[in-house]
């Protein structure tokens, strides 16, 4: 074997060992950065549901589906020591959406939800998210807010909660007032 190859085989091991030994030491003084915490949403439709889950408070996320056929808008989060759905939500959305009763024809929906954060009085305390929800033929799209308390998330009594309706948006504003 000739000295050359032997040389760069030596020169480059010498340079890994020095890079490691460099890293050993220099590392032990840095400590990594927190990563960034990442909040999860989702939602996903078909021709019968819309469905989506939102963060209620940082530690609990909800679930909610949207019936199309009722217009029936439902959910709930588990509870932490349970993990049964202790804590519920109902709201019919057809009357928010401007649907006349007994006119609703293969309706079709989307459901997305959105962060929040409101502030006002502690006994009408609401989620940090909203769920939005879009009449699919008009656009028209009405924000709902998710009343939440803390200490339903530990309570093995069952709650049962009313979505609150806060606006309406109306993107061609030809539809009807509700």
């Amino acid at each position: 074997m000739s000295s050359k190859p032997f040389a760069v085989v030596a020169s480059l091991t010498a340079v890994v060992v020095a890079a490691f030994a460099a890293g050993a030491f220099v590392g032990r003084d840095v400590s990594p950065l927190p990563l960034p915490r990442a909040h999860a949403m989702s939602s996903l439709a078909d021709e019968s549901f819309a469905v989506c889950t939102t963060s209620i408070d940082g530690t609990f996320d909800g679930f909610f589906i949207l019936d199309f056929q009722t217009g029936d808008l439902t959910g709930g989060v588990l509870n932490q020591n349970t993990a049964k759905f202790t804590t519920s939500y109902r709201h019919n959305v057809l009357k928010d959406l401007g649907f006349k009763p007994g006119q609703v024809k293969e309706p079709r929906f989307l459901i997305v939800p959105g962060r929040a954060s409101f502030t006002g009085n502690s006994g009408n305390r609401m989620a940090q998210s909203v769920l939005y929800v879009t009449d699919v033929s008009t656009g028209v799209t009405v924000a709902y807010g998710i009343p939440w308390n803390p200490q339903q998330a530990s309570s093995p009594k069952a709650v049962m909660a009313e979505l609150l309706p806060l606006d309406i948006a109306r993107p061609r504003g030809g539809a009807a007032a509700p």
